[in-house]
């Protein structure tokens, strides 16, 4: 899941599975909760909350119970020795391109990276089939009946720990690569906030399912799915629009292929997937793009001092430059995106997009002049020679934006990494120049080495 949103593990969780063997403490949450379900048996009982309160939380304790030996981040060395005694053997498993060390117990598969930490894991076999559910059912019983449950932060600490569970174990089924499994659980995470007690729609779990559901080719349930998102007034920042763009371009359904973009790229003109379905759809249709330009100035003209924006409209120029086949058009098209590169420079100093992407503009420029020398005959050296000058001209200019963006990446390791690779590679080029430019090779080489060796 590229674009996945985690939230952050509050609670740990189990999967469905027979029970097993049980150690006293498991035998004795098995008593206390069948002690707890006879009780109810007495109708006058049964119809007072404090029982169902109480047989909630028992069958939570023992969803719960095999997770009580491990916990997110763990340490492979520090849960061992909190399952001591237990067997387990050791696989290496690839899930998603990641490769995990897989400790298997009987009762659940802990995956641990490189570093043995562990990352999620799967609980085989749970004390009870849906104990989960039966938490919730008896909760939502509890609630009911309890004249003052508005009143009692119990009901919606309990319900939350129920939906994170869900949304959790989805979660690592994704991470374990069976999608099927994560899409119903993140099914079951949102309709756990769908009652009386949290009364929310699970915004996030709605569009994992929608995710999930899409990936599996389970098309219409993903349009269901982000337009109820939609509804609920949540576009993952206008990855739902792009979503739903692609799902009608599949279908060919190009009307609606180009009205779900409009509208994203009108509420979300920085998201990068609209944008480019926008001008795959123009140029699909050889369209004209001043619709795009229409759209973009409209925005400007909202916000002004938005840099974003007129970062947007260069980086359309750019795209349109890569795809134009005329000369005079591409010119003009790189022209523009630089020019607007400046302008989102100019409106906010601090913001980088901008002029990293100039300093990007004109490395790609030196790159398209090397590859047409490349291409010359080996006896055209005047136009080999003339070639090379714009390499080399094309590439001093990328120097000073490719500066100030290293400079307004402090604190972005990886973002100064990318750019001190574009500037030691340049610099190389001309190290032999000047002293200057060997000391400007070696000082990003440097940068470069020691954040990636």
């Amino acid at each position: 899941m590229k674009r996945l949103v985690i939230l952050m593990l509050v609670a740990v969780m189990a999967i469905s599975a027979s029970a097993q063997n049980l150690s006293k403490k498991a035998a004795d949450l098995f008593k206390y909760a069948t002690k707890l379900e006879k009780s109810l048996d007495n109708p006058k009982k049964a119809g007072t909350y404090e029982p169902w309160l109480k047989l909630s939380q028992a069958y939570y304790d023992i969803y719960d119970y095999p997770n009580s030996d491990v916990y997110p981040n763990a340490q492979r060395y520090e849960v061992q020795l909190l399952t001591k005694g237990k067997q387990f053997t050791t696989e290496e498993r690839t899930c998603n391109g990641q490769t995990y060390t897989v400790d298997v117990y009987e009762d659940k598969d802990l995956y641990y990276d490189t570093n043995g930490v562990l990352q999620f894991w799967l609980v085989k076999k749970p004390l009870m089939e849906d104990a989960l559910a039966k938490s919730s059912e008896a909760l939502l019983k509890a609630y009911k009946l309890d004249e003052y449950a508005y009143k009692n932060k119990k009901y919606p600490e309990t319900a939350e720990k129920i939906h994170t569970a869900y949304h959790n174990t989805g979660l690592f089924y994704y991470m374990a690569d069976d999608k099927e499994k994560a899409e119903e659980y993140f099914e079951k995470a949102y309709h756990s906030t769908e009652n009386a007690i949290l009364n929310r729609v699970d915004t996030i779990g709605v569009y994992y399912a929608a995710l999930m559901a899409r990936d599996l080719g389970h098309y219409d349930k993903a349009m269901e799915l982000l337009k109820k998102d939609l509804d609920a007034g949540y576009a993952a920042k206008g990855e739902v629009y792009a979503i739903m763009a692609e799902i009608y371009r599949s279908r060919e359904d190009m009307e609606n292929y180009r009205d779900i973009l409009e509208k994203g790229f009108a509420a979300y003109p920085e998201n990068q997937q609209v944008l480019v379905g926008l001008i795959n759809y123009n140029l699909d249709t050889n369209g004209d793009p001043a619709k795009l330009f229409e759209l973009i100035h409209q925005a400007q003209a909202n916000e002004p001092g938005n840099a974003s924006l007129f970062y947007v409209e260069g980086d359309i120029n750019k795209k349109l430059a890569a795809a134009e086949t005329d000369p005079a058009k591409k010119e003009e098209y790189k022209n523009a995106a630089l020019a607007l590169f400046d302008k989102s420079y100019e409106i906010d100093p601090s913001y980088i997009f901008g002029i990293v992407n100039k300093g990007i503009m004109f490395y790609d420029e030196a790159l398209e002049y090397q590859d047409k020398a490349n291409a010359l005959d080996y006896n055209a050296v005047k136009e080999y020679d003339a070639m090379i000058a714009e390499v080399n001209n094309s590439l001093k200019k990328a120097i000073e934006p490719f500066k100030k963006s290293y400079e307004l990446a402090a604190g972005d390791l990886e973002l100064q990494v990318a750019i001190a690779e574009y500037l030691k590679n340049i610099y190389f080029r001309f190290r032999n120049d000047s002293d200057e430019y060997m000391q400007e090779y070696e000082k990003y080489n440097k940068i470069y080495h020691d954040a990636t060796e």
